[in-house]
């Protein structure tokens, strides 16, 4: 149960990073739509070629730490993308996707592996569909959040016809909600696993 909690509260304060970004770096850095998506596929490259490195480490060193580490790891890269500016250089961009995208090979697969760990062998299709299902909810809730702070600050306005300045005052306050989403992840795995024990 903790590790599917853990799952939807990690993919619904990241998976708006592609989104934002790729508007941030379009209307204020002003890069093309290719240049933009040639930047931030560093992100998903990273955590490809980290993951199954974490995988097979999930098998001799706790799943549990792991997965929160990944989910502190994470919570770093929102905090630099909470605090970018309209003069940001592109290397600080870049390194906030490359730490996203170790959170992410950190948290994804020892997270999984915990889940896998808590059931048995004939269960694994039901396991695996459950935690799928959380990630989708993530997914939705994170673009939910999005779309809820866009229209408090923008109304009906486009983020990609907005000033700069109006939207990195956007992204500032989705990513520092994220920011606490992720850390609120960190600890409720503990909390749940403490509460059973009671």
């Amino acid at each position: 149960m903790a590790s599917n909690i853990t799952e939807l509260l990690n993919y619904g304060a990241t998976f708006a990073i592609g989104y934002l970004m790729s508007i941030y770096l379009q209307v204020v850095m002003e890069y093309s739509s290719q240049s933009a998506g040639m930047i931030l596929i560093i992100q998903p490259i990273i955590m490809a070629v980290g993951s199954p490195y974490m995988g097979r480490l999930s098998d001799r060193v706790s799943p549990y730490k792991l997965a929160s580490i990944g989910m502190g790891i994470c919570a770093l890269g929102l905090l630099v993308f909470a605090f970018i500016t309209e003069p940001t250089p592109l290397w600080v961009i870049i390194l906030a996707l490359v730490i996203s995208g170790i959170g992410f090979a950190v948290f994804s697969s020892p997270n999984t592996n915990a889940v896998m760990a808590c059931v048995e062998k004939e269960d694994y299709g039901v396991a695996s569909s459950v935690l799928a299902t959380m990630r989708s909810l993530g997914h939705t809730s994170s673009m939910a959040i999005v779309t809820i702070i866009v229209g408090a600050y923008m109304g009906n306005q486009s983020l990609s016809e907005a000033s700069p300045l109006l939207l990195i005052e956007t992204m500032h306050t989705a990513f520092k909600i994220f920011v606490g989403i992720c850390i609120f992840g960190i600890f409720i795995k503990p909390i749940i696993i403490s509460t059973k024990r009671l």
